[in-house]
């Protein structure tokens, strides 16, 4: 079972916002939460001449907490304990990490504005300086979560993100699929026919896959499918997959191999999110990681 002692919603005061404090409920409603963080993060020094002109000496941090909490009020209730942490720091990134360490934030849920109206530039970092696992939730995404996708690649982390996905599938009677995407090595033709290395390609891939559910035999009966890249990269494939399929959510796992304080998402985790993509996006850290970390 899937239990989140403590859920961060970051919020910036923009549309978004409605739905990502509605996805916080549904998320409640789901799993077992105890207690949910509602934060934003005042930069005072990006506030214009003419802003401090109009409103003087406005109490902007008590403004903007009441703001929030008329939106938690209206669309979260009291569907689990919470808290609106509101601050006025110059580095965001270094707030929220902080708040992530101080309340032992398991998981981040994050908006994501479409490309053609911002550039992600401090989601991006973000998904990188926080010590935990991320939900990532487009402005285009739907509440409702029926069909999860969980691309694996036989690695420890993907193989991790597979389990948490399974329950999460039973424990919210939701469909899961497993998908793995291969390449053939090119160097070696025309040496070996096309045909004959599809052939021995999937016939590893399902060797893989049945030592795998032989490993884990709780997945054994989830259904997966194997999609060659061609010319296409991992997350293409995928993304094609996305919308092919009806998705409603995508799982992906993360290494976090590099030298603190920075994780590391891996290469096709950084272009999903670099995508736009229609349905929530869950970078999933293992425990050890996130330990490693703090």
């Amino acid at each position: 079972m899937i239990a989140i002692d403590a859920l961060m919603v970051c919020l910036d005061l923009s549309d978004i916002d409605i739905k990502l404090v509605a996805f916080a409920r549904s998320i409640c409603e789901r799993l077992t939460v105890r207690k949910v963080y509602f934060v934003h993060n005042i930069k005072v020094y990006e506030l214009s001449d003419e802003f401090k002109e109009w409103f003087g000496d406005v109490d902007l941090l008590s403004e903007v907490e009441g703001s929030i909490q008329d939106i938690v009020a209206e669309q979260f209730g009291n569907v689990t304990d919470h808290e609106v942490l509101v601050s006025e720091e110059p580095n965001t990134e270094v707030i929220l990490a902080n708040l992530v360490k101080r309340y032992r934030v398991q998981l981040t849920i994050l908006g994501k504005k479409m490309s053609d109206k911002s550039t992600g530039a401090l989601g991006s970092k973000l998904l990188r300086v926080l010590p935990c696992s991320m939900l990532v939730f487009p402005e285009t995404a739907r509440l409702d979560i029926q069909k999860v996708l969980v691309p694996i690649d036989f690695s420890d982390t993907s193989v991790h993100a597979l389990r948490l996905s399974k329950n999460l599938s039973d424990q919210s009677n939701l469909q899961l699929e497993i998908m793995h995407v291969y390449r053939l090595p090119r160097q070696f033709f025309p040496l070996i026919s096309e045909e004959k290395a599809v052939k021995k390609a999937v016939e590893i891939v399902k060797k893989k896959f049945a030592d795998l559910q032989k490993k884990h035999q709780e997945i054994a009966n989830v259904p997966y499918t194997l999609v060659r890249a061609a010319n296409k990269s991992i997350a293409e494939r995928i993304t094609l997959h996305l919308e092919k399929g009806g998705h409603d959510l995508l799982v992906l796992g993360l290494k976090g191999n590099n030298p603190l304080p920075s994780l590391s998402l891996g290469s096709v985790p950084t272009e999903m999110y670099n995508t736009d993509i229609k349905v929530p996006l869950w970078l999933v850290y293992s425990g050890d990681v996130i330990k490693q970390a703090t």
